[in-house]
């Protein structure tokens, strides 16, 4: 994929997630559809934190360290996310999805300063080890922002239709 449409497929399919967002009342987005399920609030504060969370990968790209995934990306990982963020408050975690949404694209655009398009395209390039997200930048970059937000935003329309 090309350094434009990287870019602007985070951003094109971030504006789409907002807008499903943006109209929702305080209590469709932070009411959990039944016990034990993740509110839409939940999933806002999820995707931030691995967005979050990918920042530092990429930052870690950018400094010429090879990033060795402190994460996996498992069950317990998104467990100890819900557990972290559940009790903020709506306020609070607009704030931290939005504030990690803007720096994790600042840090895009470093990297697509940085690298050319071959490096953010090579397969292992960076030797991720097997638990890596993906084979390329390009696709770390997808899985932990416009592939996140398509399957979120999926989630978010059957709640939603769930509570109709």
């Amino acid at each position: 994929m090309d350094k434009m449409t990287l870019l602007n497929t985070i951003q094109t399919q971030y504006a789409q997630l907002e807008a499903l967002l943006a109209p929702l009342s305080e209590a469709q987005i932070c009411t959990p559809p039944s016990e034990g399920e993740w509110s839409i609030k939940d999933a806002m504060a999820h995707i931030a934190a691995w967005e979050q969370i990918c920042t530092l990968w990429l930052d870690e790209v950018v400094r010429g360290i090879t990033p060795r995934p402190v994460e996996r990306v498992d069950m317990e990982s998104n467990d100890r996310i819900y557990r972290e963020n559940r009790d903020r408050s709506l306020a609070e975690v607009q704030e931290f999805f939005h504030l990690a949404h803007q720096r994790f694209v600042e840090q895009v655009k470093i990297l697509l300063q940085t690298l050319s398009e071959e490096d953010l395209n090579t397969p292992h390039r960076f030797a991720w080890t097997t638990d890596w997200p993906g084979d390329t930048l390009v696709a770390v970059i997808a899985d932990n922002s416009y592939e996140h937000y398509q399957d979120h935003e999926q989630q978010i329309r059957s709640l939603l239709q769930a509570k109709r």
